[in-house]
Formats: C-alpha cells, structure tokens, sequence
C-alpha cells in the first residue's frame, strides 16, 4: 500500500537476502500483456482491448474485459439487419437465434446475401470459446435479417422498413443496422424506426443503432 516502508521489488531482495528463503520474487502485475479471454484472434481485436498491438495508444477501446465483469449479453436478442448470417458458422451457431427473415421473399429462413452481414454478426457476438474472435455481447442471440443491400433492388427502402418491423414484432432488443445511404432516405424506414423505438420491447423501446459509414 501506499503506507509500506518498501515496494514489492524492495521486499523481495530483503527476503532474499536474509538468508531464509530459497527464492523471493514479486507478483507482478501483468495486466497489459495478459488477455482477459482465450479466444484465438482476440489480441488483434485492439478495439476491445488494446495494448498497444498496432502501435496505437494502451488503453483506448471500450473496456470490454472490465465491461464482461457485468454483463456478456445474455438473454439479449440482436436482430442484424444486413446481408444475411451464416447460420452454421462455428464462431457463431451456438449464439443463433431460432427465427431469421428474409426482407426479399418476406420469407423466412433468412438467406446470406453476402458476407458483410456474418462479419458484422461475428463483432456483435461471436461466441467465446478457443476459436475466432469473441464478440462484444458473446452471449446475445443473432437474429439474422437479410436484404441485398444494393439500392437498384426494386422497393429496397420498403423492404429494409420490412426487416426493422419484424424485428420488432419478433423479440429483437437491439437493432443493428451496418449500412445507410443518402438515396435510402424514405418515410418507409424513417417510420420504421420510430415503430422501434417507441413500440420495441413491449413499449420500452428497442435500441436501433445504424453505421456512421467509412469515410
């Protein structure tokens, strides 16, 4: 503590040399180097846990190793409304909830469109094991909400409209939305959204997050 004679490295050297011991060494602290999970990639996932791997500044990502001390996600329903998850993908088939649409056919199981919507599924919550990456919430449940996503698709903003209301009306909690256009711009999904965030979750409102974009 801050009221001890020496520090750890003082005390050990006194133990030492005393005469008593065989060895004595401090306990230090490896906080930065350590990794708070197991899973294969998660020290490149600096976003989570940063220390500092891409010669970027200790410490700047979202704490997810303190915020995992409180809650993984459980009992939390993520509706992606993207391209499609991978149902059977093994980072994430244990977190895949029962029910996917299909905002196309208006059909369900949904369909992979392609693979923006299983790589953003695998950031939200990929499972925690020894294997991939480890999501934010690893412990969620993925509802998969799948659209083309190409704005020359016949009545594309009704149909992205469509995958927000049957995420609400099929128990999302959080509404994840990793894409957004100028020309997407319609009553269709603004009405959508508000439905959300008023109606979801039995009134208190679901939580609709949208990209900001990549440039």
């Amino acid at each position: 503590t801050k009221a001890s004679d020496k520090n750890a490295m003082e005390l050990a050297n006194q133990f030492f040399e005393s005469g008593f011991f065989q060895y004595s060494e401090p306990d230090l602290m490896l906080d930065n180097i350590l990794n708070c999970v197991n899973d294969t990639y998660f020290p490149q996932q600096w976003g989570l846990r940063n220390t500092g791997q891409y010669n970027g500044n200790t410490g700047i990502d979202i704490r997810a190793c303190d915020a995992w001390n409180l809650s993984t996600g459980s009992n939390i329903n993520v509706a992606v409304v993207d391209q499609g998850i991978q149902l059977d993908h093994p980072d994430l088939q244990a977190n895949i909830h029962s029910l996917s649409y299909d905002t196309e056919n208006a059909t369900s199981p949904s369909v992979v469109r392609g693979d923006h919507g299983t790589a953003c599924a695998g950031i939200i919550g990929a499972v925690g094991n020894t294997a991939g990456i480890r999501g934010v919430a690893p412990n969620c449940r993925l509802i998969s909400v799948s659209s083309t996503l190409n704005l020359m698709t016949t009545n594309i903003k009704q149909k992205l409209a469509d995958g927000i209301n049957w995420s609400v009306q099929n128990g999302a909690h959080v509404i994840s939305n990793s894409w957004g256009h100028n020309d997407l711009v319609s009553s269709y999904i603004d009405d959508a959204i508000t439905s959300a965030i008023t109606n979801g979750r039995s009134g208190l409102g679901c939580v609709v997050v949208f990209a900001t974009g990549n440039d």
